[in-house]
């Protein structure tokens, strides 16, 4: 397969043709929160991420707006931003989001290890 070079927060990496951004990231030490993408969150391991969340959310010099790391495959020559301003505003209003729909009590509940999916 052919091999991608693009650079992300400064750091050249090559990753193979078809690789999504996130992996890309991951596979050279890079962080990029994503909670639909968490391994541990998952029941099935057949289940792909649902890219729900969003907080992924990565800049692309070029692109007028921020684009979801585990949606968009890398590209060569792509020139990729993880952690800018306007991405920790939006992730920390995503986040706000989130938690302001869920119920607070999922780390101290009895319940925690046979919750069902839609408790």
């Amino acid at each position: 397969m052919k091999e991608i070079t693009l650079t992300i927060d400064g750091q050249e990496i090559r990753v193979e043709e078809g690789t999504v951004i996130l992996e890309a990231a991951r596979s050279a030490g890079i962080y990029i929160p994503a909670l639909c993408d968490y391994p541990d969150l998952r029941p099935l391991p057949e289940v792909e991420p649902d890219r729900a969340c969003r907080l992924c959310a990565v800049e692309i010099a070029g692109d007028t707006t921020p684009r979801l790391s585990c949606a968009t495959p890398v590209a060569q020559g792509m020139v990729v931003q993880t952690n800018t301003p306007l991405l920790q505003n939006i992730r920390l209003n995503l986040l706000k989001l989130i938690l302001s729909r869920h119920p607070n009590d999922c780390l101290t509940c009895h319940r925690r290890e046979r919750c069902s999916p839609y408790d």
